[in-house]
């Protein structure tokens, strides 16, 4: 019997399974985060049945390792990919099937003699996940229906039906309808009934394994399918462009081309997550930190709950113990006020024993988070919804011309994105984060010095060190204006990770001012420090206020602005609002 690998178990993956056992020796079962690759020599074919936005990478390494493989539909949700991948397996001459189980149910014939298309069926999604899921395999079930194939208009249909469109050929058109809600599980293209009594998926299975099928027709539907679904997006759905691939951007993003906004998100590095949402203390903010500003408090607090919902993965907590202290001297706020506001806000806290120059020290409930899970959530979300990420690309304000909406979310560079009319006034601060190995007591302790010219220590992802910050010494320049402005010898350090002695550095001021607070601290070792452009209001030094800014500047352009990465979620969701 022919060996064969699966990869995927969810539910088609299971239906899957129930064939293959029957037809093949299945020699492994994985996930799509499970190692496959080192199993890839057992098998001769290898059947996808991961969510979609998986297979191209997946099938991608099946191909270079000379696997056939079998995916389910879609291979890729962009004809170029698919393309790619097509061509892939003819040039390490290996078979490449796309999942057409329509095809191997009964025929039809003079299905477009009414020019109609219509599909009711009660599904969970979206109506962009509705072309992948549904419309798929409409459209290449009439490929050989369709003589004259060139596209002359798509128009999207607005009816109380969840995706409606028509698409017009030269000679006729289809009109697709689809209904989420419906109990009619049926599916019928003009009167005919889609649905076999048979077992076509057996049947597809068992030819596909005895390689009894066409493979370049299957090719040709495969392309033809995805060439339309292109086309039919770039036709009914919004056109948005996201500057800017941090958090916000990022978020931004897929929470758009979720809610059928179809998305190009722009980022001028070669990854996202490069520049301040990599670089900070890691801190999801409750609030604690905001005594002077109630409302950056509040904000920060019910934040909390939609970040969690969508970036729950990347909390690091474990047993990382969270304190504040109050600072004995030079403090803006006393140790009175400062529970007065804890009780206001609603803000958990117990009062524990005093540590030296401190008036106040508490224990409290929060977070921190992992960047690097952050980035690998990100991409998840970004690849799940279809966004087209680009990157290394630098591009100015003109954009817009190309989108139905602009969004820029690129922080510290937000003014050159917008034209000068609409430029505003920043304060940026060129900041440098210390990461260092503390003496043992510190161990997953996160500790702030409140609240005023005081510094931090929070545990750095899983590594066992911690990241330092200074209200001071962290920053080694500063302007208000509407660009940053700072010595080009920090550009070598800037945004580039962990750099190891760094030609400039004030680990020295940071040791001695954390010195005040913990005597021991000169026996850490600094590992390396971090650098990044902090952008904030300019002159709010009095409360030190970091509001979440979602602001439309015209009819087509908003702009998305935070200091607080926990804000993100109920910021895109306050962009969808705007934009709807």
């Amino acid at each position: 019997m022919i060996n064969v690998g699966l990869i995927g178990f969810g539910k088609w993956g299971k239906r899957l399974n129930e064939k293959l056992e029957k037809l093949s020796n299945v020699r492994f079962i994985c996930r799509s985060k499970d190692d496959y690759i080192s199993r890839l020599n057992e098998v001769d074919w290898v059947f996808v049945a991961t969510p979609n936005h998986t297979h191209y990478e997946i099938v991608k390494e099946c191909l270079k390792n000379g696997k056939n493989v079998f995916c389910e539909k879609p291979l890729t949700p962009t004809f170029t990919q698919s393309e790619e991948l097509f061509n892939l397996a003819d040039f390490h001459s290996v078979k490449l099937y796309v999942d057409d189980i329509m095809n191997w149910g009964p025929k039809a014939t003079d299905l477009l003699n009414k020019n109609l298309v219509v599909r009711m069926k009660k599904s969970e999604g979206y109506s962009k996940e509705l072309l992948y899921r549904l419309a798929y395999h409409d459209i290449y079930f009439l490929y050989d229906n369709i003589r004259d194939k060139e596209i002359i208009d798509i128009q999207k249909i607005e009816s109380e039906y969840d995706l409606n469109f028509n698409i017009k050929f030269k000679d006729f058109h289809i009109e697709f309808i689809y209904d989420i809600h419906s109990e009619n599980k049926c599916h019928y293209i003009n009167g005919f009934n889609m649905v076999s009594d048979t077992d076509i998926l057996y049947k597809m299975v068992e030819n596909v394994l005895n390689e009894q099928v066409d493979y370049e027709n299957n090719k040709e539907i495969s392309l033809f399918t995805n060439k339309i679904i292109d086309e039919i997006i770039n036709s009914i759905f919004d056109r948005v462009a996201v500057v800017g691939g941090g958090i916000f951007g990022c978020t931004a993003a897929w929470m758009l081309s979720k809610n059928n906004y179809q998305v190009d998100l722009y980022e001028r590095h070669s990854d996202i997550i490069e520049e301040a949402s990599y670089i900070n203390q890691y801190r999801l903010h409750r609030g604690y930190h905001y005594p002077r500003s109630k409302e950056t408090a509040i904000s920060s607090k019910e934040s909390e709950k939609s970040f969690l919902e969508e970036y729950g993965e990347s909390v690091i907590n474990g047993n990382i113990e969270h304190y504040y202290g109050i600072a004995s001297e030079n403090s803006f706020v006393n140790s009175d006020e400062y529970v007065t506001f804890l009780d206001d806000v609603g803000l958990e806290y117990s009062i524990e024993e005093n540590e030296e120059n401190c008036d106040l020290v508490i224990k409290v409930k929060e977070s921190l988070f992992d960047p690097d899970k952050i980035k690998k959530i990100c991409w998840e979300y970004l690849n799940k919804y279809y966004v087209n990420t680009v990157l290394d690309c630098e591009i100015g304000p003109d954009i817009k011309e190309l989108y139905d909406y602009t969004i820029i979310a690129s922080y510290s560079n937000i003014n050159q994105m917008l034209h000068l009319k609409n430029h505003r006034q920043y304060q940026f601060e060129l900041c440098e984060k210390p990461v260092l190995k503390l003496p043992g007591k510190y161990k997953n302790k996160s500790i702030v010095i409140m609240d005023g010219p005081f510094m931090c220590i929070d545990p750095f992802k899983d590594t066992g060190y911690h990241v330092m910050g200074n209200v001071v010494h962290a920053i080694h320049s500063t302007n208000i204006g509407m660009f940053p402005v700072y010595d080009p010898k920090f550009k070598e350090v800037l945004n580039k990770g962990v750099v190891k002695d760094p030609h400039t550095t004030n680990i020295d001021k940071f040791i001695e001012s954390a010195s005040e607070f913990f005597k021991d601290i000169n026996r850490a070792k600094h590992i390396g420090s971090m650098f990044t452009i902090r952008t904030v209001l300019p002159e709010r030094e009095y409360d030190d206020a970091r509001p979440t800014l979602v602001e439309q500047i015209d009819d087509k352009t908003f702009t998305l602005f935070s200091g607080k990465i926990g804000t993100c979620v109920d910021a895109s969701s306050q962009l969808l609002k705007l934009i709807e």
